[in-house]
C-alpha cells in the first residue's frame, strides 16, 4: 500500500494532467455527437389563420428527440386553427380538420368583432351572447362552455370568424340568433 502512495505521490502532475485531458475528451465527444433526431413537419413559411395547407405550406425538420413533438402525418388539406409562424411545427391543435369532430358534435361558426375576439385562441373555452341590434335589448346567454376550434382573421375587415364546437341543436340555435343578433363571446369561467 505504501509503494502505491508512494507512486501517487511521486507521479501526480502525470496523472493529473492525464485525467484532464481525459475529461476534456469526454466534454469534446458530448458536445460533437449527433443527438437522437426525429422528422417533424413544420410549417414552411407564415400562413394566416385558416389556411388551408397545400404541399408549399409543409416542410420537414429533423429536430433532436428531447425537443421534437409529435406532428399531424399528413397535414396537407386542414386548416391552420390560426396564424402560424414559419417554421411552426404542425400539431393537431395547431392545423385541424374539422370534419374529424367528436361524435355528436359539428363546428358552428360566428362572426365577432375583432376587439371582442382579441384574446380568444384555439383550445380556449368561451360562452357566446346573442346581442340583438335593438338600443335597449340585452344581451342573451346562447352558449355555454363551447371549445374554439378555429380563429380566423378576414383580411380587409374588423370582423374575426371563430369555430366553435358544439351540439347540432346548439348550431342550429346559433344559426338562427344569426338573422337578428350580432354576437359576442367571453372566455368560460372554469369550475
Amino acid at each position: 500500500m505504501e509503494r502505491l502512495s508512494r507512486f501517487l505521490a511521486d507521479h501526480r502532475r502525470v496523472l493529473a494532467a492525464v485525467l484532464a485531458g481525459l475529461a476534456m475528451f469526454a466534454a469534446l465527444t458530448a458536445l460533437t455527437s449527433e443527438p437522437d433526431s426525429r422528422v417533424v413537419l413544420v410549417a414552411a413559411r407564415d400562413l394566416p389563420s385558416g389556411h388551408v395547407l397545400e404541399d408549399a405550406d409543409v416542410r420537414p425538420v429533423s429536430m433532436p428527440e428531447a425537443v421534437a413533438v409529435g406532428t399531424v402525418e399528413q397535414p396537407v388539406g386542414r386548416m391552420s386553427a390560426g396564424a402560424m409562424r414559419s417554421g411552426e411545427p404542425l400539431t393537431d391543435r395547431r392545423v385541424v380538420d374539422p370534419r374529424a369532430l367528436p361524435d355528436g358534435r359539428v363546428l358552428a361558426s360566428i362572426a365577432v368583432e375583432r376587439s371582442g375576439a382579441e384574446f380568444v385562441r384555439p383550445g380556449d373555452t368561451v360562452d357566446v351572447l346573442a346581442v340583438r341590434d335593438a338600443h335597449d335589448a340585452a344581451a342573451e346567454p346562447l352558449v355555454s362552455g363551447a371549445e374554439v376550434l378555429v380563429v380566423q382573421e378576414r383580411e380587409g375587415t374588423e370582423v374575426t370568424t371563430l369555430g366553435l364546437v358544439v351540439e347540432p341543436e346548439t348550431a342550429r340555435a346559433v344559426a338562427a340568433a344569426a338573422a337578428t343578433s350580432r354576437f359576442a363571446v367571453t372566455h368560460a369561467l372554469s369550475s
